[in-house]
């Protein structure tokens, strides 16, 4: 039977994680399954906080928790820097504002992984996810989504992950929903402080799963389902969303050496969100996707290639 680490990273919502904690806790039937939580902190958890954490955790049979306060910002800093600091095969990363739905989650997950050593990486649902057949035509012809449940737009977008509340049973996946995956741990010996994912966190979980997606399948389980409260504090500036969203959906392109219709796509979907943000008067958001535009139109290409050349080829291990 595997042990799971769990990561969770966080900055400055301490009643988002607490109820999440609180929801890790009350996990049933791992009675020889040991569970290391890790808090990756951005922000400043007091210390009566923690004990508390602590004592949550300890109602588990094999329950531990680790806490690790970052000097630099970043949620990809904060998942990468943390698998040095786990041990356990399998790594479940939920989002501070998760909640887990069922007090059988890490029971199912570890069903799932025992069920097929090729499996790289398991995702879950958000409960809630839908869209109507016009909201699909639409995902669609903006290139934000694909037709397939588990296939990411020709833009690189997620969008797909809305059709995902209707799922019944397991599905492969290109990606997964970042407030609710595990991967094993070794698929993801290739992770690198990407230089340009500095700011918000947008698509770092569909980097995760193309660098998880070498060493095996991903799949999705609909069981596997959490509550995301998404909530809006401590979050970034729109116009500031807006521009990562082009940046990091450009380099992404670039990791999997998309051709040029995939460029094309983003340019489209950006310029969709641009008109749709106008729409709303939500001008900081318009301000962010036009530098978004600019940006990929003309990158600061030499930068990528210089660091990409310093990436490991072929399966490195984790310190």
């Amino acid at each position: 039977m595997s042990d799971v680490s769990i990561i969770i990273c966080t900055r400055n919502r301490i009643a988002d994680l607490t109820r999440c904690i609180q929801s890790i806790a009350a996990q049933q039937d791992i009675n020889d399954t040991a569970i290391e939580l890790l808090i990756v902190d951005d922000g400043d958890i007091p210390a009566h906080k923690l004990e508390e954490y602590r004592e949550m955790l300890s109602r588990l049979p094999r329950g531990e928790l680790k806490y690790h306060k970052k000097e630099q910002p970043g949620v990809w800093l904060s998942r990468y820097q943390a698998l040095s600091m786990v041990k356990h095969d399998i790594v479940l990363y939920f989002d501070d504002d998760a909640e887990l739905d069922d007090r059988l989650y890490i029971r199912h997950l570890l069903d799932m992984y025992g069920q097929d050593e090729r499996i790289a990486g398991v995702g879950g649902v958000a409960k809630g996810l839908s869209t109507s057949r016009a909201g699909k035509l639409l995902g669609v012809l903006t290139c934000q989504m694909s037709s397939s449940p588990g296939k990411l737009s020709p833009s690189g977008l997620a969008g797909s992950l809305l059709q995902w509340g209707e799922a019944q049973s397991v599905f492969p996946t290109e990606f997964f929903h970042g407030c609710n995956m595990s991967f094993r741990r070794s698929a993801l010996c290739d992770m690198k402080p990407y230089p340009w994912m500095t700011s918000y966190a947008v698509a770092d979980d569909l980097y995760m799963c193309h660098l998880a997606s070498r060493y095996g399948k991903l799949v999705i389980d609909p069981n596997l389902r959490i509550i995301h409260h998404e909530s809006p504090s401590s979050r970034d500036k729109a116009g500031k969303v807006a521009k990562a969203t082009a940046v990091n959906h450009y380099y992404f392109l670039r990791l999997k050496k998309a051709g040029l219709w995939s460029y094309i796509a983003l340019l489209w979907t950006l310029s969709y969100l641009m008109v749709k943000q106008a729409i709303k008067r939500n001008f900081n958001a318009v301000a962010g996707y036009a530098q978004g535009v600019l940006f990929v139109l003309n990158p600061r290409k030499q930068k990528y290639d210089e660091y990409t050349a310093s990436l490991p080829i072929g399966r490195k291990g984790l310190t």
